[in-house]
């Protein structure tokens, strides 16, 4: 049986230092998506940011033994504790504030506690960025299923799956869990899997790096491709847009190992350090958004700063306590 990964290097045992300041640079991008609006932000980071996230999952795939048997409950199992384990801790703790608060406000409603609980495309406000913690679960699990079938026919349902988002994404979108989101997420991890597969053949990351991010964003300045909104199943312009995600996120990728090729250790570990944080700043930036109850129109810049530098402060305290691993889904820093 055919894998992309049939003579692709082994994914290194220690944590990259580039990867992780893609991971802190997407959810950068993310906080400020949500921070601000409009066609500017829409095209320069929505068109990318989430999907750099998948194609992470894919680049950093393990691919399963070819006599491993419950590969995909074990994938499960370790996605659950990684993954899933935060995002109940944080949904619990979330919940156990945003109800009183409802209360005291006079504005609690069925609505507000159920949506949550169910998760997926609907919640908005201080839940309103769950659904992708959901949909990384569901779609590696998916993922991980689809190595039971030949290459070829891997491929060729994960673009049939995608053709499906294309025509009844909206329908898709609203279901529990993420569960109809999770399939737009396949492509990108089929992506994130093929590059490392050519990985090693790329001799100059920051030139190649520079080719592949300008050839994405040339038809978004063109206007040619339109932005991508994973959460609603909105993947832009057929094919363009999603080549463009995987370019500016390749491009991306590969100027950063190649930047930090050349920097020293202390970079790589404090590059690893914030990248602990990223599941947190993911999961209550929007709460913390939701509490400061500025409108969009009127945000500036030091809205931007607190929705950061507060769950990312938080989430420094937390990954130094024996909580990490229920908050934060990383081990504690030592």
């Amino acid at each position: 049986m055919a894998t992309l990964h049939a003579r692709a290097p082994a994914v290194p045992a220690t944590r990259s230092g580039a990867i992780d300041a893609l991971r802190v640079l997407a959810v950068v991008a993310v906080v400020t998506g949500h921070v601000w609006s409009g066609a500017l932000i829409d095209a320069g980071l929505y068109t990318w940011h989430v999907p750099a996230f998948f194609l992470l999952s894919g680049y950093l795939w393990k691919p399963r033994e070819p006599d491993a048997r419950w590969a995909v409950a074990a994938e499960a199992k370790k996605r659950f504790r990684t993954i899933m384990i935060p995002y109940l801790a944080w949904l619990v703790v979330t919940l156990l504030v945003h109800i009183p608060i409802h209360i005291h406000r006079g504005t609690l409603t069925s609505e507000a506690v159920i949506l949550p609980l169910i998760g997926g495309s609907l919640n908005a406000g201080p839940f309103g960025a769950y659904w992708f913690m959901s949909a990384l679960f569901i779609s590696a699990i998916m993922f991980r299923a689809l190595e039971r079938v030949p290459l070829v026919l891997r491929v060729a349902l994960i673009a049939g799956i995608t053709v499906v988002i294309y025509l009844f994404g909206d329908v898709l979108a609203p279901l529990p869990f993420s569960l109809g989101v999770a399939g737009a997420a396949l492509i990108f991890l089929l992506a994130g899997q093929a590059l490392r597969h050519v990985r090693s053949r790329v001799k100059a990351p920051i030139r190649f790096g520079a080719v592949c991010l300008v050839a994405g964003a040339a038809p978004v300045l063109a206007g040619r491709s339109a932005s991508l909104d994973m959460k609603y199943n909105e993947l832009g312009t057929p094919v363009l847009s999603i080549v463009v995600a995987v370019l500016i996120s390749c491009g991306l990728l590969l100027i950063l190992e190649g930047v930090f090729s050349r920097l020293p250790v202390w970079v790589h570990a404090m590059s690893t350090k914030l990248a602990a944080g990223c599941l947190m700043v993911v999961l209550t930036h929007t709460y913390v958004l939701w509490l400061l109850a500025v409108p969009d129109t009127e945000r500036s810049f030091w809205v931007l700063i607190v929705a950061l530098v507060l769950p990312w402060a938080v989430a420094m305290f937390l990954n130094r306590t024996p909580l990490s691993r229920i908050f934060l889904g990383t081990r504690r820093a030592t």
